[in-house]
């Protein structure tokens, strides 16, 4: 079948059916592994799968050590000149865009990754921003180090 009379039949079964549709066609076990747990599956919102496609992308490793803290960002296929990194005192933010080479209806299949992203990274300590945060950018991985706030103990008075 495919994928624009797949779409027909699926728009009609919604339009029939409602969300229910697919409660329906399985029992709630069976249902359950089909539909991932979502009840609107596979009808969710344009902006619903893009929020969740957005959340997910760069992909982010963090590696926490005794006074640093190391993000590996992926960003395969863009450069240095399309990312920009913004950090704040508890968060930093990732962003970029990447056009395509290709008009959009000449896609057969697309995985890639084009148009604008933005993530945000929560920290759980505050970022020390006194230009030492390293950065650097070197095959379609983005190396930020952000070190730990160093700060000494201090004393402190206690009043009768």
């Amino acid at each position: 079948m495919d994928a624009d009379k797949m779409k027909q039949w699926l728009d009609l079964a919604q339009t029939l059916y409602g969300g229910e549709f697919w409660k329906t066609v399985f029992d709630d076990e069976q249902g359950k592994g089909f539909t991932n747990g979502n009840p609107n599956f596979p009808f969710q919102t344009g902006v619903q799968q893009e929020k969740e496609r957005k959340s997910d992308f760069p992909l982010i490793d963090i590696v926490d050590t005794f006074d640093e803290i190391r993000f590996l960002i992926y960003l395969p296929g863009f450069r240095k000149q399309d990312v920009e990194l913004l950090s704040y005192e508890t968060y930093f933010i990732v962003r970029g865009s990447r056009k395509s080479y290709f008009p959009e209806d000449k896609f057969k299949q697309r995985e890639g990754k084009y148009g604008e992203f933005e993530r945000k990274i929560d920290l759980d300590i505050p970022i020390d921003g006194n230009g030492r945060i390293h950065a650097v950018f070197k095959d379609g991985i983005l190396y930020v180090t952000i070190p730990k706030d160093q700060t000494e103990a201090r004393s402190i008075t206690i009043r009768d």
